[in-house]
């Protein structure tokens, strides 16, 4: 049906006020309004979206600073014609009509005071929808996750399959098999399909990287061209993955930044509307539902697309927000709305250990979606227990048992009634520490507001920003409050401690000064009024934009000291993040058959002859330090089986050494052994890597691990989980990871001439051709991990310059790969600019050499300063 826009008549709602004035007037008449009366303000409420056929009920109010509102006035301005009905003080409903596409009706309310003067209008926009018939959908990773797949979801998404450097590793050789399996699935079974992705600026083909612009171009050209051979009817596609975090190297060969700062990504939308004419192009990124700067961002680049008529979706992934409310989501599938088009939330996951809060936080976003009219599909980033991306986000259990939040989605999805009775009531399990202290480590709280949870601390942390954790047990004797933060330049911001509810007074303040930047962690430490029993504990974020990073909070007996685990979750409760499978195979997962201590341990099942259960500590060891080391484990076997407890060290110019720390040849099923030893690292040995593992079990055996432990010596925790040692060079010495690359010559110093933050810099000067200033990350990075990347530049001129930052990748058997992080095409003079990207690190990557290094600056530049440079990981 073809929709027109006109003005409708006016719906005149006239209610009389309740309030109390001064005025003995029985009526608003226009003879009774004196000179001196004030005009009302009208407010017609937020705008919305809405499906077809929907009843919509808008609330407006109205506001006089002399008076009382004595009647409401509705009316239509624009949109397809509706019918007005009058309800309560300032509502009016109506049924939303049905439309083909995205259609925008506009309402204005004005509001008349009890002295007869009028409101200016305000108006409010109503967006009207199609109904979509939504699809329910999986990501595809493993050959089983077939076996089960059309029993709970009716859509594919192939997880690696279908991107660029998975089909063409090797150039002019693609490799379609697992794509061409994940297609032929869905046509035989009737499912939804989406091709993920054409262009991502992560898994793309390693050989592109050396090609001119043209050449690479020609490829790109190809490589659609071939999709679009092989996959004629594709009926959804991600054209572009993660622009915001994650461009393309070769973005230049699709135009680059240009006129409106995304051309490349305007070329990549033309090519495959040029390429796929009947298929549904969506735009895919991360970390944009969580807060609202970042759904606004996202919203322009849709709205460019949206504008040249090349994008008909939106694609969010749903990745990270367990801490988020999901009223705060909604407002932000609200804003994401507006565009008019379909919203694809592609990659959900919930990654909580224990069922009932798994399910509780399921049900509560997974209704946000399914319910918001804009939302036209969920796909869930995968399903079956051991193999999943976030180890404690499964569906269904490795014995094929359904978990709880999947048998409530499979009641919801199918409109039964009671479903709730399915989803266990969540009893928080609280936070509970020694006699001596308590650690809060900060990413992990139980909710929050306005914040992000990033690596291991808590970023993002603004004026009203709130995070909380649940039933902290308090003891009496705790006399001392410690925070662990960093912070840049600016005005010091301050956090509150509340107890009970966030509207509580202050328990605590504590002021937060600058520290030598976002990556230099400093702790502060206060008295605390000692109380006892189990209390929520608030913290409130005050008074300016960026309080700070936060690491952890403490609270404790003055002077008390820690001790400190270097294994950041060896009692497993949170689930087996960090953790790896090893070269045996096999899966992991968290399990309550079995716990140690707590309620948890580490599930190593299906695993052959080698290393299961790995943990890198590269990062974490000094040279010339002892460490305690000290694991549980129990195995199911039929009768006594080997385990044995082994680190991997690799020191730079020696032989990789296998250390036996324990070996329990004769360990009997279904019981608890211990195996403990010492990690002793030679004040020689520069760490080129260190991995703590089990081995010699027999293959098939299911063991189980808990109470991991690598003691570091003393009281201090590791400062930060920056990977760029002194990133706000404020020490005497630059790091050995620092290397004028290639050719060499160039002068690199810590300098006090400059400073973003703190007093210091790295200058870098006396620049020789061909000599580019690298950092070395190669024992640093994990396989399968994602860094985010920032750093402050500044250079001497005389003009803008261009400076790029890019990262070279040597997988073991892979081609050298160049992937460009962070740019300016035209960075001012003498003046401090950010420049942030993200790096990748492919799962299936043997490292061999991963360094980031600065090109492109031309030889008028002088002189080049950088400072707070850090590399976390996400």
């Amino acid at each position: 049906m073809k929709n027109t826009l006109f003005p409708i008549a006016v719906l005149a709602v006239a209610i009389a006020s309740a309030g109390c004035t001064n005025k003995e007037i029985e009526q608003p008449d226009q003879a009774q309004v004196t000179d001196n009366n004030l005009a009302p303000t009208a407010d017609a409420g937020p705008d919305r979206t809405v499906s077809e056929g929907a009843s919509v009920t808008l609330s407006g109010s109205g506001s006089d600073m002399d008076g009382s509102i004595a009647s409401y006035n509705w009316s239509q301005v624009s949109g397809p014609s509706v019918t007005l009905t009058a309800g309560d003080a300032g509502t009016t409903t109506f049924t939303a009509p049905a439309v083909e596409s995205s259609s925008q009706l506009v309402f204005e309310l004005r509001v008349n005071d009890d002295g007869g003067a009028a409101s200016p209008a305000d108006a409010v926009t109503v967006t009207v929808l199609p109904t979509y018939d939504k699809f329910f959908g999986t990501a595809i990773e493993h050959p089983d996750d077939y076996n089960q797949l059309t029993t709970y979801f009716n859509q594919i998404t192939p997880g690696n399959a279908a991107k660029w450097g998975s089909v063409e590793s090797e150039r002019d050789m693609p490799v379609w098999t697992d794509l061409d399996t994940a297609h032929t699935f869905a046509e035989s079974n009737n499912l939804h399909f989406k091709f993920h992705t054409l262009f991502w600026g992560q898994q793309q083909p390693g050989w592109i990287e050396g090609l001119t612009a043209e050449e690479q171009r020609a490829e790109i050209d190809e490589w659609l061209t071939d999709v679009a051979a092989r996959y004629p009817n594709l009926d959804m596609i991600d054209v572009v993955n993660e622009p915001l975090h994650a461009p393309p190297a070769y973005k230049e060969a699709l135009g680059g930044d240009g006129d409106t700062g995304w051309d490349w990504l305007i070329t990549a939308f033309e090519l495959a509307r040029e390429h796929f004419p009947e298929s549904k192009l969506i735009l895919n990124d991360y970390n944009i539902l969580n807060l609202e700067d970042a759904t606004e961002d996202y919203l322009a680049l849709v709205d460019l697309l949206n504008s040249r008529d090349l994008i008909d979706g939106v694609g969010v992934q749903a990745h990270f927000l367990e801490q988020s409310l999901g009223v705060d989501v909604a407002a932000n599938l609200d804003t994401l709305a507006s565009a008019g088009l379909p919203i694809y939330v592609s990659e959900l996951d919930i990654n909580f250990a224990d069922d009932a809060r798994h399910a509780n936080k399921l049900r509560e976003l997974f209704t946000v979606f399914w319910e918001h009219p804009a939302v036209a599909g969920v796909t869930h980033w995968g399903y079956r227990q051991g193999y999943m991306w976030r180890s404690e986000a499964w569906l269904l259990a490795s014995d094929g048992t359904e978990r709880a939040g999947l048998q409530w989605l499979n009641c919801y999805l199918a409109e039964n009634q009671d479903c709730d009775v399915l989803v266990p009531e969540y009893v928080p399990g609280g936070w509970s520490g020694s006699d001596e202290l308590l650690t809060l480590e900060a990413e992990l709280y139980d909710e929050g507001r306005g914040v992000q949870a990033a690596g291991n601390i808590v970023a993002q942390t603004d004026l009203g920003d709130w995070i909380r954790f649940q039933s902290v047990e308090f003891n009496e004797a705790w006399d001392s409050f410690s925070v662990n933060y960093a912070k840049g330049a600016g005005e010091a911001g301050s956090i509150s401690i509340r107890l009970g509810s966030l509207d509580a007074a202050d328990a605590l303040n504590v002021q937060l000064p600058a520290t030598n930047g976002w990556s230099d962690f400093q702790t502060i430490t206060a008295d605390w009024s000692p109380v006892s029993g189990t209390q929520d504990v608030y913290v409130r974020f005050n008074d300016v934009a960026g309080v700070g990073n936060i690491d952890w909070l403490r609270f404790g007996v003055a002077g008390a000291e820690p001790v400190n685990n270097l294994v950041s979750n060896g009692d497993f409760e949170q689930g087996a993040d960090g953790w790896g499978a090893g070269w045996a195979g096999g899966a992991l997962s968290t399990s309550t058959d079995y716990a140690k201590s707590g309620n948890r341990s580490l599930l190593a099942s299906g695993f052959g002859s080698g290393a299961y259960a790995t943990y890198d500590l590269t990062t974490l060891l000094e040279p010339g330090t002892n460490y305690p080391v000290s694991a549980w484990a129990l195995h199911t076997g039929a009768g006594a089986a080997q385990i044995t407890l082994v680190t991997k060290l690799a020191c730079e110019g020696q032989s990789d050494q296998y250390i036996w720390l324990n070996n329990q040849g004769e360990a009997p099923a279904q019981t608890w052994v211990q195996l403990s030893g010492l990690l002793e690292i030679a004040a020689d040995c520069q760490i080129n890597e260190a991995l703590l593992y089990f081995e010699n079990t027999p293959g098939g055996t299911d063991v189980y691990i808990d109470a991991v432990e690598v003691i570091a010596p003393g009281g201090e925790e590791p400062a930060s989980n920056n990977l760029i040692t002194d990133g706000g060079f404020e020490g005497t010495a630059l790091s050995s990871s620092w290397s004028a690359w290639w050719t060499g010559g160039t002068s690199l110093a810590i300098s006090d001439e400059q400073a973003q933050a703190g007093s210091q810099s790295l200058k870098i000067s006396d620049r020789v051709e061909n000599s580019m200033p690298s950092y070395d990350l190669t024992s640093k990075v994990e396989a399968g991990a994602t860094y985010d990347v920032s750093l402050f530049v500044q250079h001497s001129g005389p003009e803008a310059a261009p400076i790029s930052l890019t990262q070279k990748l040597v997988c073991e058997g892979a081609d050298d790969a160049y992937v460009g992080v962070a740019s300016a095409e035209s960075m001012a003079a003498n003046t401090w600019t950010e420049m942030t990207g993200t790096l990748e690190v492919p799962g299936d990557c043997t490292v061999n050499e991963l360094r980031l290094y600065f090109e492109g600056i031309p030889a008028a530049v002088e002189t080049l300063y950088i400072d707070e440079f850090s590399v976390t990981p996400q």
